[in-house]
């Protein structure tokens, strides 16, 4: 049983699509309880957890770290909390992490590149 410190079974329901906390990776959410210790702020989840088939349907390819079970995408609307998160997330070890005007990606993939961050248009 996957089990978190700061994220419920229902933020997970309310994440597009719609997933549960049981599709995540536990390691993963593990050290998303860490930086979201740090932080000290909410984390509240845009999406989590797609499956491939999912991600086909949306015009990808279906090599998402969504569906490795082991990302997440934060809403964050504020310079300020862009970069509480951001630093929290980099603390906390993760090396993977994507910024957009409102939300901020994470992932704990090892099939991708490390050490790297981007920004979405």
């Amino acid at each position: 049983m996957i089990k978190a410190k700061y994220f419920s079974e229902s933020e997970f329901k309310k994440c597009t699509p719609e997933c549960s906390l049981q599709d995540m990776d536990q390691s993963f959410m593990s050290k998303l309880d860490i930086a979201r210790d740090i932080a000290d702020i909410p984390f509240v989840l845009n999406s989590a957890y797609r499956s491939k088939e999912w991600e086909i349907k949306q015009g990808r390819t279906g090599t998402s770290s969504h569906c490795e079970r082991k990302a997440v995408d934060i809403r964050c609307g504020s310079d300020y909390n862009r970069f509480i998160i951001i630093d929290a997330l980099l603390k906390a070890g993760f090396n993977r992490i994507g910024v957009a005007k409102t939300f901020i990606h994470v992932d704990d993939s090892t099939t991708h590149s490390q050490k790297v961050t981007w920004l979405y248009q």
